[in-house]
């Protein structure tokens, strides 16, 4: 591997982080636009980047496409001016204030520079410096309006299951739980049993609560599975797509399948 920048910002709405540097190899997680990461490697041709999220601590190789190359005090003040979040599951960034030509799509939890609002939209600033307009609707600034989790949980039903996906247009069960919470102000790492050992279990006599992870996994080894407790006995999770399951075994909405894996309630640890 040859020398390249230190730090990188994401510029695709959705780049694929892959175990090898190979498009054939596996879809370990997907970055979001304006994500910073720490470059680890570059490969001999340079197409390939190795790096580390600084959001979730996950690594793996993406392509240079998607990335624009920085020094970590570069990125740092992009971090600082990158106070804008996407709200919705999918927006656009749009070379006019009408109808103009699509400069990029966006993804729920992605983050880009925005002015102050005109007539409904803001304008928008991307990682690799392309500019246009986006939806007043579609941004938050700062920590801003934050959805209730049932309501986050709602709008995602049917949500195809992706393994490494991490948008709404596919993500797996780790990825649902970790970018439901973010918006919430909890961070999550990316990885089931990374959740599992990062949450603490509930105390003797303590019942869990909206938010709470709920694990599943065969009673020898490691955790498998992951979903967010909703109350009432009910929670949601990714598994085939985002649905909604209960732990009563009286109930319709019962996985059975997964009800024998089950490993408990578990607190994440705030951090916001």
């Amino acid at each position: 591997m040859k020398r390249g920048p230190t730090h990188g910002v994401v510029s695709l709405a959705a780049l694929d982080l892959r175990r090898r540097a190979d498009h054939r190899s596996e879809l370990r997680s997907q970055l979001l636009l304006g994500e910073v990461v720490k470059v680890l490697g570059v490969s001999r041709d340079g197409k390939w980047w190795r790096v580390v999220n600084l959001a979730d601590g996950y690594a793996g190789w993406v392509r240079s496409w998607g990335m624009v190359g920085t020094t970590a005090r570069r990125s740092a003040r992009w971090a600082r001016r990158a106070r804008a979040r996407v709200v919705v599951s999918y927006a656009e960034v749009r070379a006019g204030r009408g109808a103009g030509a699509q400069v990029s799509p966006l993804f729920w939890n992605s983050r880009l520079i925005v002015g102050r609002a005109r007539s409904g939209l803001r304008p928008a600033e991307l990682p690799d410096a392309r500019r246009g307009w986006v939806e007043e609707r579609a941004v938050e600034l700062g920590r801003g309006r934050r959805a209730p989790l049932t309501d986050r949980v709602r709008r995602l039903l049917g949500v195809p299951y992706l393994w490494g996906g991490r948008t709404p247009m596919g993500m797996d069960c780790s990825a649902f739980t970790q970018q439901v919470m973010v918006e919430q102000g909890v961070r999550l790492p990316r990885d089931v049993q990374e959740q599992y050992s990062s949450s603490r279990a509930l105390r003797s006599g303590e019942r869990p609560r909206v938010g709470d992870l709920v694990f599943f996994g065969p009673p020898r080894g490691k955790v498998g599975h992951v979903g967010l407790v909703l109350g009432a006995e009910y929670y949601a999770h990714a598994r085939g797509r985002v649905r909604i399951s209960s732990v009563d075994s009286t109930n319709p909405l019962w996985d059975k399948e997964l009800s024998v894996q089950f490993r408990g309630y578990r607190r994440p640890i705030s951090n916001s």
